[in-house]
Parts: structure tokens; sequence; C-alpha cells
């Protein structure tokens, strides 16, 4: 069974500001454009394998059970519907960042 992957506002938000800032503050195009790239492969593998990835600690403020993806230095955080077929990609984070205080505001 084939999930549909939708990428939040939030999501392209933050993919966006970092390629941004390694773009310009860093002057690498090249590594920007291929941690795009790496990023938006990985995330297309959950279509056919939603759970390939590791299932996060649940806190007690967050109302759904979050997966992760690493790529790089980066986290990938998403979600499953199960009953929608439906995939959440929800945050992208540089992997030094404490997501999951964010995740508990």
């Amino acid at each position: 069974m084939k999930y549909n992957i939708r990428l939040t506002e939030t999501f392209l938000e933050e993919i966006d500001e970092i390629c941004e800032y390694i773009s310009t503050k860093l002057k690498a195009i090249d590594a920007a454009n291929r941690l795009r790239e790496k990023i938006i492969y990985n995330v297309l593998l959950l279509e056919n394998s939603p759970k390939m990835f590791t299932e996060i600690e649940k806190t007690e403020k967050t109302a759904r059970k979050y997966r992760r993806i690493v790529v790089n230095n980066y986290v990938i955080l998403y979600t499953i519907d199960e009953s929608k077929n439906m995939i959440y990609v929800s945050h992208v984070y540089y992997g030094g960042m404490d997501y999951m205080s964010d995740l508990n505001k």
C-alpha cells in the first residue's frame, strides 16, 4: 500500500532557511542543493515504507508519535496517519539542536 506524503508549510520554510544559510553564509550552493535533494529523496522513501525510520520517544505534550530521518547533520520529523494513508513531514532541524524541547512547546 502506498502512502501519500504531505510536506507541511513549517517543514518547507525550515528547509528553505537551512539551504539559504548554506548557500549564502557558507557560500556552498552545490552543498545546499545536494542536501535538499538528499532530504527529499529520503522523504520519498516513506511512500512505500513509512515505518522504516526510528520512532522517537513520545512526551506528554506531543499528541502524535513522531519518527525521525537523519540526513547528514539534520533530523527530519514526520508522523503517520494510518487511517488516511498519509505521512506528514513536519520539521527539519539541525542535529545539534534540542528538537524535542521545540515539540513540547
